[in-house]
């Protein structure tokens, strides 16, 4: 039975990591916009480089599958975010995840714009928590970010 779980728990996660590679992403009103670093600057209440340190996982047949990550903060270059962060996502086709396969990328550190969960029709355990500004957008695994966006991020943060 234990089995069958921990094979179960990683189908749902590789099924979540594919569903990513395609997801339905809307900008201020545009499907599959194409976003740049300067406009989601703007657009964001926090631009941060952190790193995963833990993950919460809800998964359900009957409701909203979703994550919350707990994040440390490396460095702020927009805004006056907290040290712990925590970011919300939906475990669906929109979902912004901070994985690596089928597991939580625990260490992995993250260039992300972050905006406060104003919507109350999330999950009461999404409560003071943020979210990705697009999921389709700026946001990446930090190693991925080059040194041309580095110096912009710089520029953008004086």
């Amino acid at each position: 039975m234990r089995i069958a779980r921990t094979l179960l728990t990683a189908l749902l996660f590789a099924g979540a990591s594919v569903r990513a590679a395609h997801a339905l992403c809307v900008y201020q009103g545009q499907l599959y916009a194409k976003t740049t670093l300067s406009e989601e600057f703007a657009d964001s209440r926090w631009v941060v480089h952190v790193k995963v340190v833990a993950a919460d996982d809800h998964w359900s047949d009957e409701d909203d599958s979703w994550t919350i990550y707990h994040l440390e903060l490396l460095r702020a270059f927009k805004g006056d975010p907290p040290k712990s962060i925590a970011v919300f996502t939906y475990r669906n086709s929109g979902g912004f995840y901070l994985d690596k396969g089928v597991t939580h990328d625990l260490g992995g550190e993250y260039l992300l714009f972050l905006d406060p969960i104003l919507n109350q029709q999330r999950p009461l355990a999404a409560k003071g928590a943020t979210e990705v500004n697009y999921s389709c957008g700026q946001s990446k695994v930090w190693r991925k970010v080059t040194l041309p966006e580095r110096r912009a991020l710089d520029r953008l943060s004086q």
